[in-house]
């Protein structure tokens, strides 16, 4: 029995009575299971194909691209990560709260309401404009503390950075800034995993000479980093006979999926989230009769239904109504109707055994059957990112590694075995 099949906790002297009520009741219901052993496998794994003197990102966005902020940073440098990227100061301040004091990057614009509090805690803060990098020297210089630093250079991705002749300034300005640690510059990929590469190759080639320049200047800063998942794994990421630390992001891979799903992964990267849930109820639908809100399929025959406890306020698309499916028993069961805010119902006709409380897979990893992020995102329009992130705060996850449950996150924080933690 997998350990998200689990009926009941832990029985052990060290199983206390809130732990084990929190667990048991995430596991009778909707929940994520999170595999932190497998995080850090997909870390390890990326990492065997990188040169030696390459270091990795993990990018923590989003909630850890749905995954849970707190445990999947842990697991991510228990695999040899050796930064952490952000979306935002926020995030930064959560990890540090946690006692993560890894190097944590963030990757997006910076609030300016909370620049003074990240440069206190650390956090290394990117700056695409004259204006981010007044907004940083000023916080700096009211804490009477250096901030670091890293420059993007909008490359191509035309979205946040600097143009790449306004870098060369920008870059002046932040070497001769007392108030300012120069640490990284880096870019970012528009178009790394599509087939057609010329969009990558002529950022590339825009990177390249910024930094050419820099070095002519001796501006060059310690920290580069370019690849994101895509790029790693097509191999372009960054000029070794420049200067600089080479450091890879790695997103979506290192949470086991593809980029896309005509790229290959490393072998070992696998999807470290199960989403799963029970039957809440068994029951026949008569024949000819239609199923949940507008009646958008009906039955020819007598069909028997499970209803299963997550919707679209979970996080699960709209879209995959009379599309989608979920695993019982190891069997598809396909979505009959539409899919509701909180609950959803399939089909049982293949699984006659199904009775109330047996586990259902929503999403899961291939090699189980389950449907994966990948294929409820073609379902339904959309990619397998948007499908991880939208997974509800309301879900808990439940972090297990050797086999065992070790933390839960869910409505009432995070629970780390008999040790309370707010996140």
């Amino acid at each position: 029995m997998g350990i998200a099949d689990r009926t009941a906790p832990d029985r052990s002297p060290a199983c206390s009575s809130g732990w084990c009520d929190r667990l048991r009741a995430a596991y009778s219901a909707l929940h994520a299971a999170v595999d932190l052993d497998q995080l850090a496998a997909n870390a390890r794994a990326l990492l065997r194909t990188l040169p030696p003197d390459v270091e990795l990102l993990a990018v923590l966005k989003a909630n850890a691209y749905g995954h849970g902020l707190v445990p999947t940073a842990r697991a991510a440098l228990a695999g040899g990560a050796r930064w952490l990227g952000v979306a935002r100061i926020e995030e930064g301040l959560v990890l540090r709260q946690a006692g993560i004091t890894a190097p944590v990057v963030v990757l997006g614009p910076p609030n300016a309401g909370r620049l003074r509090e990240a440069i206190a805690a650390d956090i290394t803060l990117a700056v695409g404009s004259l204006a981010d990098l007044l907004a940083v020297r000023r916080a700096a210089s009211a804490l009477g503390r250096r901030a670091r630093v890293h420059l993007e250079v909008d490359t191509g991705m035309h979205r946040f950075g600097a143009d790449p002749a306004e870098a060369i300034a920008l870059a002046r300005a932040l070497r001769s800034d007392p108030a300012l640690e120069f640490e990284g510059i880096y870019t970012h990929f528009a178009t790394a995993d599509a087939p057609d590469c010329r969009t990558l190759r002529l950022q590339l080639a825009r990177f390249r000479a910024v930094r050419e320049r820099l070095v002519a200047e001796g501006l060059h800063p310690p920290v580069v980093h370019q690849a994101n998942s895509a790029a790693t794994l097509r191999g372009a990421i960054g000029d070794p006979d420049l200067p600089g630390r080479r450091v890879v992001r790695a997103g979506i891979a290192f949470y086991g999926l593809t980029p896309d799903p005509a790229m290959s992964l490393p072998a070992g990267v696998r999807p470290a989230l199960q989403l799963r849930a029970r039957l809440t109820r068994c029951f026949t639908v008569d024949a000819g009769e239609g199923i949940s809100y507008g009646h958008t399929y009906v039955t020819d025959r007598p069909t028997r239904c499970g209803l299963v406890p997550v919707g679209y306020a979970d996080g699960l698309p709209r879209a995959l109504s009379n599309r989608g499916w979920f695993l019982v028993h190891g069997i598809r069961c396909p979505i009959r109707g539409r899919v509701c805010m909180d609950q959803t119902i399939i089909s049982l006709e293949d699984v006659p055994q199904a009775q109330l409380g047996d586990p259902v897979i929503v999403l899961g990893d291939p090699a189980s059957g389950a449907m994966t992020a990948w294929e409820a995102a073609e379902l339904s329009g959309t990619i397998a990112y948007e499908i991880l992130t939208s997974l509800a705060a309301r879900i808990p996850r439940v972090y297990v590694r050797g086999g065992e449950p070790v933390a839960l996150a869910d409505s009432f924080g995070l629970l780390e075995r008999d040790v309370a933690v707010t996140e």
